[in-house]
């Protein structure tokens, strides 16, 4: 994975206030435009690769990236575009962060959504849950193996746990869902977790959380 500093960004806003009608929960791939129904924002930015030989201006590759997620876009202090910081507050006001923090846990109910399509195939999906209301019924408690588990198998989805890694059996982090693997970071102490999917490459995480939601988008090639 690459940080690429000199791209240009084009980013672009739906804004919809319909319902969200899907699962974010199962696996199974999702489109864009299920995505821009269901109310998610979009950014957008091309990644170029250069050959880096220093002889000419050959272009290895390019690649677009299409961003979705469930977090509004706010001008930033270098007047660009992005998701509103919800992350590094280190140089900000304590307004700012008061009222971005009541945002997560009130309009988002502590879980930022996150899809990623590369050249409009679907990349991956990481869903962070900062902190698990059991008052919420629609995000399922995924803070144990057991939860995790009887989750599925209540609504009917295969599920495997995959002891691989540091998935072990005390403390699986890998699973089969529905035939595809996922990742499911989990804290039963502190009520959070993070559930990631990759629908490309089947196995690399990326901790998109620090790169996107800290005032900034970082634009990203990532290598696979």
């Amino acid at each position: 994975m690459k940080i690429v500093t000199s791209l240009s960004i084009v980013l672009l806003l739906f804004c919809c206030n319909k319902k969200d009608t899907v699962n974010h929960y199962l696996p199974k791939p999702i489109t864009q435009k299920d995505l821009i129904k269901n109310g998610f924002y979009k950014y957008s930015y091309i990644a170029t690769l250069d050959d880096e030989d220093n002889v000419d201006d050959t272009i290895k590759s390019i690649a677009r990236y299409d961003m979705y997620s469930n977090v509004k876009p706010k001008i930033n202090n270098e007047e660009k575009r992005c998701p509103t910081q919800l992350w590094k507050f280190d140089k900000e006001d304590s307004i700012k962060k008061k009222k971005n923090i009541n945002y997560l846990k009130e309009e988002l109910d502590n879980t930022i959504i996150t899809y990623l399509f590369r050249n409009d195939s679907l990349f991956y999906k990481e869903i962070n849950v900062i902190f698990f209301n059991n008052q919420n019924k629609n995000i399922p408690d995924l803070t144990s193996k057991e939860k995790t588990l009887k989750y599925y198998h209540n609504i009917n989805i295969p599920i495997e746990p995959l002891y691989e890694l540091s998935s072990t059996k005390n403390y699986p982090t890998r699973y089969m869902i529905d035939n595809y693997k996922s990742i499911i970071y989990y804290s039963d102490t502190d009520n959070c977790y993070r559930f990631f999917t990759n629908y490309l490459n089947n196995s690399t995480y990326y901790d998109i959380r620090e790169y996107w939601y800290s005032g900034a988008i970082y634009e990203m090639y990532y290598f696979d």
